[in-house]
Protein backbone atom coordinates (compact mmCIF):
# COMPACT_ATOMS: atom_id res chain seq x y z
CA UNK A 1 0.00 0.00 0.00
CA UNK A 2 1.27 3.31 -0.58
CA UNK A 3 2.31 5.58 2.45
CA UNK A 4 0.24 8.87 2.53
CA UNK A 5 1.73 11.52 2.40
CA UNK A 6 1.63 13.93 5.71
CA UNK A 7 -0.22 16.91 5.28
CA UNK A 8 1.96 20.15 5.78
CA UNK A 9 1.13 24.12 4.93
CA UNK A 10 3.40 25.54 1.87
CA UNK A 11 5.89 27.82 2.74
CA UNK A 12 3.41 30.99 1.78
CA UNK A 13 0.83 29.66 4.17
CA UNK A 14 3.40 29.60 6.94
CA UNK A 15 4.68 33.26 6.42
CA UNK A 16 0.79 34.59 6.17
CA UNK A 17 -0.07 32.89 9.47
CA UNK A 18 3.07 34.58 10.83
CA UNK A 19 2.47 37.79 9.53
CA UNK A 20 -0.75 37.87 11.37
CA UNK A 21 -1.59 41.04 13.64
CA UNK A 22 -4.01 40.55 16.79
CA UNK A 23 -4.75 44.28 15.99
CA UNK A 24 -6.35 43.65 13.25
CA UNK A 25 -8.61 41.12 14.26
CA UNK A 26 -9.66 43.21 17.24
CA UNK A 27 -10.22 46.94 14.91
CA UNK A 28 -12.60 43.96 12.45
CA UNK A 29 -14.55 43.02 15.70
CA UNK A 30 -14.71 46.68 17.10
CA UNK A 31 -16.31 47.53 13.74
CA UNK A 32 -19.29 44.62 14.41
CA UNK A 33 -20.49 47.01 17.13
CA UNK A 34 -23.25 48.49 14.51
CA UNK A 35 -24.83 45.22 13.86
CA UNK A 36 -24.47 44.28 17.80
CA UNK A 37 -26.89 47.21 18.89
CA UNK A 38 -29.44 45.56 16.08
CA UNK A 39 -29.27 42.47 18.06
CA UNK A 40 -26.96 41.05 15.09
CA UNK A 41 -23.76 39.49 15.17
CA UNK A 42 -23.40 40.25 11.17
CA UNK A 43 -25.43 42.59 9.28
CA UNK A 44 -28.38 41.27 7.49
CA UNK A 45 -26.51 42.17 3.79
CA UNK A 46 -23.51 40.45 4.67
CA UNK A 47 -22.80 37.98 1.75
CA UNK A 48 -21.66 35.35 3.86
CA UNK A 49 -24.40 35.08 6.38
CA UNK A 50 -25.80 32.27 4.76
CA UNK A 51 -24.08 29.21 3.12
CA UNK A 52 -20.64 30.41 3.71
CA UNK A 53 -19.00 27.59 2.39
CA UNK A 54 -20.54 26.91 -0.75
CA UNK A 55 -20.22 30.88 -1.76
CA UNK A 56 -16.48 30.64 -0.83
CA UNK A 57 -16.60 27.89 -3.51
CA UNK A 58 -17.99 30.12 -6.09
CA UNK A 59 -14.60 31.83 -6.00
CA UNK A 60 -12.31 34.75 -4.16
CA UNK A 61 -14.04 37.58 -2.43
CA UNK A 62 -12.86 40.06 -5.17
CA UNK A 63 -14.86 43.65 -3.76
CA UNK A 64 -13.71 44.82 -0.90
CA UNK A 65 -17.15 44.87 0.88
CA UNK A 66 -16.96 40.97 -0.04
CA UNK A 67 -13.44 40.93 1.94
CA UNK A 68 -14.67 43.13 5.06
CA UNK A 69 -17.98 40.82 5.06
CA UNK A 70 -15.68 37.94 5.45
CA UNK A 71 -13.23 39.50 8.04
CA UNK A 72 -16.51 40.26 10.16
CA UNK A 73 -17.92 36.75 9.83
CA UNK A 74 -14.13 35.57 11.26
CA UNK A 75 -14.64 37.88 13.56
CA UNK A 76 -18.18 36.93 14.95
CA UNK A 77 -17.34 33.36 15.11
CA UNK A 78 -14.49 33.84 17.55
CA UNK A 79 -17.17 33.78 20.10
CA UNK A 80 -19.68 31.49 18.39
CA UNK A 81 -17.17 28.98 18.02
CA UNK A 82 -16.11 28.53 21.53
CA UNK A 83 -20.03 28.82 22.71
CA UNK A 84 -20.96 25.54 20.46
CA UNK A 85 -17.82 23.96 21.88
CA UNK A 86 -18.73 24.59 24.92
CA UNK A 87 -22.43 23.12 23.61
CA UNK A 88 -20.71 19.94 22.33
CA UNK A 89 -19.66 19.33 25.53
CA UNK A 90 -22.33 19.63 27.45
CA UNK A 91 -23.63 16.58 24.88
CA UNK A 92 -20.49 14.63 25.51
CA UNK A 93 -21.42 14.76 29.27
CA UNK A 94 -24.50 13.69 28.69
CA UNK A 95 -23.60 10.95 26.80
CA UNK A 96 -21.34 9.91 28.68
CA UNK A 97 -23.48 9.25 32.07
CA UNK A 98 -25.85 7.77 30.07
CA UNK A 99 -22.97 5.08 29.89
CA UNK A 100 -22.67 6.07 26.24
CA UNK A 101 -18.49 6.24 25.35
CA UNK A 102 -19.25 6.21 21.42
CA UNK A 103 -21.50 9.11 21.02
CA UNK A 104 -19.82 10.45 24.24
CA UNK A 105 -16.35 10.99 22.15
CA UNK A 106 -17.77 11.86 18.92
CA UNK A 107 -19.59 15.01 20.60
CA UNK A 108 -15.60 15.57 22.61
CA UNK A 109 -13.76 15.53 19.62
CA UNK A 110 -15.91 18.21 18.23
CA UNK A 111 -15.57 20.27 21.17
CA UNK A 112 -12.05 19.77 20.91
CA UNK A 113 -12.16 21.17 16.96
CA UNK A 114 -14.54 23.98 17.70
CA UNK A 115 -11.96 24.96 20.61
CA UNK A 116 -9.70 24.91 18.22
CA UNK A 117 -11.50 26.88 15.55
CA UNK A 118 -12.38 29.66 17.57
CA UNK A 119 -8.40 30.45 18.74
CA UNK A 120 -7.81 30.37 15.43
CA UNK A 121 -10.20 32.64 14.36
CA UNK A 122 -9.34 35.30 17.44
CA UNK A 123 -5.58 35.15 15.86
CA UNK A 124 -7.29 36.08 12.41
CA UNK A 125 -7.30 32.96 10.51
CA UNK A 126 -10.75 31.70 9.07
CA UNK A 127 -11.01 28.08 8.84
CA UNK A 128 -13.87 26.87 6.25
CA UNK A 129 -13.94 23.55 4.24
CA UNK A 130 -11.25 23.42 1.65
CA UNK A 131 -11.39 26.81 1.81
CA UNK A 132 -9.45 28.95 4.37
CA UNK A 133 -8.74 32.75 4.75
CA UNK A 134 -7.15 35.56 7.12
CA UNK A 135 -7.54 38.50 8.75
CA UNK A 136 -4.67 40.23 6.80
CA UNK A 137 -5.50 43.84 7.74
CA UNK A 138 -9.04 45.58 9.45
CA UNK A 139 -11.70 44.41 7.68
CA UNK A 140 -9.46 42.34 5.34
CA UNK A 141 -9.96 39.06 4.15
CA UNK A 142 -7.37 36.89 1.85
CA UNK A 143 -7.16 33.20 0.89
CA UNK A 144 -4.44 30.70 1.84
CA UNK A 145 -3.53 28.01 -0.28
CA UNK A 146 -3.97 25.22 1.44
CA UNK A 147 -6.71 22.89 -0.13
CA UNK A 148 -7.12 20.68 3.30
CA UNK A 149 -10.67 20.46 4.80
CA UNK A 150 -11.72 21.48 8.35
CA UNK A 151 -9.78 18.49 10.33
CA UNK A 152 -6.61 19.13 8.33
CA UNK A 153 -6.35 22.47 8.28
CA UNK A 154 -7.56 23.15 12.08
CA UNK A 155 -4.63 21.20 12.77
CA UNK A 156 -2.07 22.65 10.59
CA UNK A 157 -3.04 26.32 11.43
CA UNK A 158 -2.79 25.04 15.27
CA UNK A 159 0.61 23.88 15.01
CA UNK A 160 1.64 26.59 13.18
CA UNK A 161 0.30 29.34 15.07
CA UNK A 162 1.47 27.80 18.09
CA UNK A 163 5.18 28.40 16.76
CA UNK A 164 4.93 32.06 16.82
CA UNK A 165 5.92 34.52 19.54
CA UNK A 166 2.07 35.65 19.87
CA UNK A 167 0.76 32.53 20.68
CA UNK A 168 2.54 32.13 23.73
CA UNK A 169 2.05 35.74 24.95
CA UNK A 170 -1.27 34.94 24.46
CA UNK A 171 -1.34 32.12 26.42
CA UNK A 172 0.66 33.80 29.48
CA UNK A 173 -2.38 36.92 29.69
CA UNK A 174 -5.45 34.52 29.50
CA UNK A 175 -3.98 32.06 32.53
CA UNK A 176 -4.92 34.39 35.46
CA UNK A 177 -5.07 32.57 38.75
CA UNK A 178 -5.58 35.00 41.83
CA UNK A 179 -5.70 37.65 39.30
CA UNK A 180 -2.63 37.70 37.95
CA UNK A 181 -1.20 36.69 34.48
CA UNK A 182 1.05 34.56 34.09
CA UNK A 183 3.31 36.84 32.51
CA UNK A 184 3.23 38.57 36.06
CA UNK A 185 3.82 35.30 38.10
CA UNK A 186 7.17 34.83 35.85
CA UNK A 187 8.41 38.31 35.63
CA UNK A 188 11.67 37.25 37.29
CA UNK A 189 11.95 34.56 35.13
CA UNK A 190 11.60 35.72 31.59
CA UNK A 191 7.91 36.43 31.64
CA UNK A 192 6.08 35.25 28.29
CA UNK A 193 9.30 34.56 26.85
CA UNK A 194 10.20 31.79 29.01
CA UNK A 195 6.47 30.21 29.04
CA UNK A 196 6.77 30.33 25.12
CA UNK A 197 8.08 26.23 24.86
CA UNK A 198 5.09 25.76 27.51
CA UNK A 199 2.58 27.30 25.60
CA UNK A 200 2.88 25.30 22.38
CA UNK A 201 3.28 21.84 23.95
CA UNK A 202 0.09 22.73 25.86
CA UNK A 203 -1.32 23.46 22.51
CA UNK A 204 -0.18 20.50 21.15
CA UNK A 205 -1.06 18.22 23.53
CA UNK A 206 -5.01 19.64 24.03
CA UNK A 207 -5.37 19.61 20.12
CA UNK A 208 -3.90 16.45 19.74
CA UNK A 209 -7.06 14.52 18.52
CA UNK A 210 -6.85 17.04 15.36
CA UNK A 211 -3.22 16.38 15.12
CA UNK A 212 -4.30 12.28 14.61
CA UNK A 213 -7.07 13.23 12.89
CA UNK A 214 -5.40 14.85 10.06
CA UNK A 215 -3.02 12.21 9.92
CA UNK A 216 -5.48 9.34 9.86
CA UNK A 217 -8.88 9.83 8.69
CA UNK A 218 -9.74 6.26 10.10
CA UNK A 219 -8.82 7.33 13.34
CA UNK A 220 -11.74 10.10 13.68
CA UNK A 221 -14.76 8.17 11.78
CA UNK A 222 -14.00 5.21 14.16
CA UNK A 223 -17.09 7.19 16.54
CA UNK A 224 -18.67 8.73 13.82
CA UNK A 225 -19.23 6.20 11.52
CA UNK A 226 -18.17 2.38 12.72
CA UNK A 227 -21.03 0.04 14.64
CA UNK A 228 -20.72 -0.11 18.12
CA UNK A 229 -20.31 -3.41 19.33
CA UNK A 230 -17.92 -4.53 16.43
CA UNK A 231 -15.33 -5.89 18.00
CA UNK A 232 -16.77 -5.58 21.35
CA UNK A 233 -19.22 -2.64 23.22
CA UNK A 234 -16.93 0.24 24.32
CA UNK A 235 -17.61 0.15 28.48
CA UNK A 236 -16.84 2.89 31.06
CA UNK A 237 -18.67 2.31 34.72
CA UNK A 238 -21.56 4.49 35.71
CA UNK A 239 -19.30 5.87 38.66
CA UNK A 240 -15.85 6.11 36.98
CA UNK A 241 -18.09 8.71 34.82
CA UNK A 242 -19.57 10.21 37.41
CA UNK A 243 -16.49 10.90 39.18
CA UNK A 244 -14.90 12.32 36.16
CA UNK A 245 -17.56 14.77 35.82
CA UNK A 246 -17.67 15.97 38.85
CA UNK A 247 -14.12 16.46 39.03
CA UNK A 248 -14.25 18.07 36.14
CA UNK A 249 -16.83 20.33 37.14
CA UNK A 250 -15.03 21.60 40.61
CA UNK A 251 -12.18 22.99 38.10
CA UNK A 252 -15.00 25.18 36.36
CA UNK A 253 -15.86 27.26 38.92
CA UNK A 254 -15.58 30.79 38.53
CA UNK A 255 -14.51 33.19 41.36
CA UNK A 256 -14.30 37.38 41.64
CA UNK A 257 -10.73 36.91 40.39
CA UNK A 258 -11.55 34.76 37.19
CA UNK A 259 -13.53 33.24 35.30
CA UNK A 260 -11.49 29.33 35.36
CA UNK A 261 -9.75 30.37 38.78
CA UNK A 262 -9.17 26.74 39.56
CA UNK A 263 -7.95 25.55 36.04
CA UNK A 264 -5.56 28.14 35.87
CA UNK A 265 -4.31 27.50 39.19
CA UNK A 266 -2.73 24.05 38.18
CA UNK A 267 -1.74 25.32 35.29
CA UNK A 268 0.28 27.77 37.28
CA UNK A 269 1.70 24.57 39.36
CA UNK A 270 2.29 22.89 36.52
CA UNK A 271 4.22 25.82 34.57
CA UNK A 272 5.94 26.09 37.89
CA UNK A 273 7.34 22.42 37.93
CA UNK A 274 8.24 22.31 33.92
CA UNK A 275 9.85 25.47 34.14
CA UNK A 276 12.44 24.02 37.17
CA UNK A 277 12.72 20.92 35.41
CA UNK A 278 13.97 22.28 32.35
CA UNK A 279 16.37 25.04 33.91
CA UNK A 280 17.52 22.29 36.68
CA UNK A 281 16.93 18.65 35.22
CA UNK A 282 15.90 17.84 38.59
CA UNK A 283 12.09 16.91 39.39
CA UNK A 284 10.64 19.50 41.91
CA UNK A 285 10.01 18.86 45.35
CA UNK A 286 8.99 20.50 48.94
CA UNK A 287 11.98 18.53 50.17
CA UNK A 288 14.58 20.87 47.52
CA UNK A 289 15.37 23.93 49.12
CA UNK A 290 16.21 25.45 45.90
CA UNK A 291 12.84 24.20 44.43
CA UNK A 292 11.24 26.09 47.58
CA UNK A 293 12.93 28.92 47.10
CA UNK A 294 11.59 29.76 43.81
CA UNK A 295 8.15 28.97 44.81
CA UNK A 296 9.09 31.54 47.64
CA UNK A 297 10.47 34.07 45.45
CA UNK A 298 7.48 33.62 42.60
CA UNK A 299 5.02 34.26 45.52
CA UNK A 300 6.43 36.59 47.19
CA UNK A 301 7.19 39.27 44.52
CA UNK A 302 3.22 39.25 43.62
CA UNK A 303 2.87 41.24 47.33
CA UNK A 304 -0.16 38.92 48.54
CA UNK A 305 -1.59 39.31 51.94
CA UNK A 306 0.10 36.91 54.07
CA UNK A 307 -2.38 34.43 54.58
CA UNK A 308 -2.61 34.16 50.77
CA UNK A 309 0.87 34.00 50.36
CA UNK A 310 1.03 31.11 52.63
CA UNK A 311 -1.54 29.59 50.93
CA UNK A 312 -0.20 30.04 47.68
CA UNK A 313 3.12 28.47 48.64
CA UNK A 314 1.23 25.13 50.47
CA UNK A 315 -0.96 25.10 46.77
CA UNK A 316 2.91 25.48 44.32
CA UNK A 317 4.50 22.84 46.70
CA UNK A 318 1.86 20.26 46.41
CA UNK A 319 1.41 20.08 50.72
CA UNK A 320 -1.95 20.53 49.83
CA UNK A 321 -4.26 19.51 46.90
CA UNK A 322 -1.40 17.08 46.31
CA UNK A 323 -3.12 15.64 43.10
CA UNK A 324 -4.00 17.13 39.42
CA UNK A 325 -7.01 17.36 38.26
CA UNK A 326 -8.10 14.17 36.01
CA UNK A 327 -8.54 16.62 33.19
CA UNK A 328 -5.32 17.48 33.31
CA UNK A 329 -4.03 13.76 34.05
CA UNK A 330 -6.34 12.44 31.21
CA UNK A 331 -5.48 14.98 28.41
CA UNK A 332 -2.13 13.51 28.61
CA UNK A 333 -3.51 10.35 27.35
CA UNK A 334 -2.58 9.08 23.68
CA UNK A 335 -5.72 8.14 21.95
CA UNK A 336 -6.48 4.12 21.50
CA UNK A 337 -8.02 2.96 24.68
CA UNK A 338 -11.71 2.62 24.80
CA UNK A 339 -11.81 2.70 28.06
CA UNK A 340 -9.91 6.11 28.48
CA UNK A 341 -10.54 7.53 25.21
CA UNK A 342 -13.44 9.33 25.82
CA UNK A 343 -12.45 11.12 29.43
CA UNK A 344 -9.00 12.33 27.29
CA UNK A 345 -10.92 13.67 24.33
CA UNK A 346 -13.18 15.70 26.95
CA UNK A 347 -10.43 16.68 28.86
CA UNK A 348 -8.73 18.27 26.09
CA UNK A 349 -11.86 20.12 25.08
CA UNK A 350 -12.34 21.14 28.01
CA UNK A 351 -8.78 23.20 28.34
CA UNK A 352 -8.62 24.05 24.94
CA UNK A 353 -11.92 25.83 25.22
CA UNK A 354 -10.88 27.21 28.58
CA UNK A 355 -8.46 29.28 26.35
CA UNK A 356 -10.68 29.77 23.52
CA UNK A 357 -12.86 31.24 25.47
CA UNK A 358 -10.36 33.09 27.25
CA UNK A 359 -9.17 34.65 23.81
CA UNK A 360 -12.73 35.20 22.42
CA UNK A 361 -13.37 37.16 25.90
CA UNK A 362 -10.00 39.52 25.85
CA UNK A 363 -10.94 39.93 21.91
CA UNK A 364 -14.63 40.97 22.86
CA UNK A 365 -13.03 42.85 25.76
CA UNK A 366 -10.27 45.34 23.83
CA UNK A 367 -13.23 45.84 20.93
CA UNK A 368 -14.96 47.66 23.61
CA UNK A 369 -17.82 45.35 23.31
CA UNK A 370 -19.66 44.41 26.89
CA UNK A 371 -22.10 42.04 28.04
CA UNK A 372 -25.00 44.38 27.48
CA UNK A 373 -24.36 44.46 24.32
CA UNK A 374 -24.07 40.90 23.65
CA UNK A 375 -27.28 40.72 25.68
CA UNK A 376 -29.40 39.86 22.48
CA UNK A 377 -27.67 36.90 22.35
CA UNK A 378 -26.74 34.99 25.80
CA UNK A 379 -30.15 36.41 27.39
CA UNK A 380 -32.07 34.09 24.47
CA UNK A 381 -29.44 31.80 24.76
CA UNK A 382 -29.37 31.27 28.35
CA UNK A 383 -33.53 30.68 27.80
CA UNK A 384 -33.04 27.97 25.31
CA UNK A 385 -30.87 25.92 26.99
CA UNK A 386 -32.94 26.13 30.09
CA UNK A 387 -30.39 27.45 32.13
CA UNK A 388 -32.99 30.10 33.89
CA UNK A 389 -36.49 30.77 33.25
CA UNK A 390 -37.82 33.48 30.46
CA UNK A 391 -37.29 36.76 31.60
CA UNK A 392 -35.29 35.93 34.32
CA UNK A 393 -31.56 36.16 33.57
CA UNK A 394 -29.31 35.99 36.54
CA UNK A 395 -27.68 39.58 37.80
CA UNK A 396 -24.68 38.27 37.01
CA UNK A 397 -23.28 35.11 34.93
CA UNK A 398 -21.24 33.82 37.38
CA UNK A 399 -24.46 33.35 39.62
CA UNK A 400 -25.35 30.34 37.30
CA UNK A 401 -22.36 28.02 39.54
CA UNK A 402 -24.73 27.66 42.06
CA UNK A 403 -26.87 25.11 40.26
CA UNK A 404 -23.77 23.09 39.94
CA UNK A 405 -22.38 23.39 43.31
CA UNK A 406 -26.25 22.43 44.70
CA UNK A 407 -26.34 19.54 42.22
CA UNK A 408 -22.69 18.45 43.27
CA UNK A 409 -23.80 18.99 46.67
CA UNK A 410 -27.25 16.53 46.05
CA UNK A 411 -25.19 13.88 44.59
CA UNK A 412 -22.57 13.49 47.76
CA UNK A 413 -25.80 13.25 49.59
CA UNK A 414 -26.65 10.32 47.72
CA UNK A 415 -23.59 8.61 47.53
CA UNK A 416 -22.99 8.78 51.53
CA UNK A 417 -26.51 7.37 52.08
CA UNK A 418 -26.81 5.34 49.44
CA UNK A 419 -23.70 4.61 47.97
CA UNK A 420 -25.20 1.34 45.84
CA UNK A 421 -26.51 3.66 43.90
CA UNK A 422 -23.31 5.05 42.40
CA UNK A 423 -23.02 1.52 40.85
CA UNK A 424 -25.11 1.73 38.05
CA UNK A 425 -26.49 3.76 35.42
CA UNK A 426 -30.35 2.94 35.63
CA UNK A 427 -29.64 3.76 39.39
CA UNK A 428 -28.25 6.91 38.31
CA UNK A 429 -30.99 7.95 36.37
CA UNK A 430 -33.69 6.60 38.09
CA UNK A 431 -31.98 8.94 41.13
CA UNK A 432 -30.39 11.41 40.37
CA UNK A 433 -32.32 12.56 37.31
CA UNK A 434 -31.67 16.39 37.43
CA UNK A 435 -28.93 16.78 38.86
CA UNK A 436 -27.32 14.75 35.72
CA UNK A 437 -29.15 17.16 33.96
CA UNK A 438 -27.78 19.41 35.27
CA UNK A 439 -24.25 18.69 34.85
CA UNK A 440 -24.69 18.11 31.62
CA UNK A 441 -24.87 22.06 30.87
CA UNK A 442 -21.30 23.49 30.14
CA UNK A 443 -23.07 26.62 28.23
CA UNK A 444 -23.52 28.20 31.47
CA UNK A 445 -19.51 28.06 31.40
CA UNK A 446 -19.50 29.23 28.32
CA UNK A 447 -21.53 32.69 29.03
CA UNK A 448 -19.57 33.35 32.37
CA UNK A 449 -16.26 32.88 30.63
CA UNK A 450 -17.08 34.75 27.33
CA UNK A 451 -19.13 38.12 28.27
CA UNK A 452 -16.92 40.90 28.96
CA UNK A 453 -17.80 43.12 32.35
Amino acid sequence: MKKKKKPKLQQPDKLAIRGLKRADVELTTAGLKRFLERSKWIGTTNYYAKDVVGRLENGVPGTPGRKRHLAQYIAASVALHANDGWSYLSRAVACILAGDTHRSLHMAYYAELRAAMSLLASAGIGVFDKQHYIISGTNLAVKLRAPNGTHIMAWLALEEWSRRPASGTLFSTLIRPEGRTLNEWFQLQGGASSLAPQAKAWFMQWGMDLGVASKDREARNESSYRPDGVPTTWEVSAKGSLDFVRDMWSTLEPSSASSFEQIDRHILRRAVERHYFSVTGRTPSANDGAYVALINTIVEVQSFATATEQRLKSFLLRQSARNDPQIFQFSAMKPGNPQSDAFAIMSRAVLLLRLATGAAHLLLNRAGLNANLLGFWWERLGETRGLWRPGSPPSALTDLWADVEESLRDISNVETSTPEVMESFRSLSAELPGSLNMLATHERVSLWGLCPA
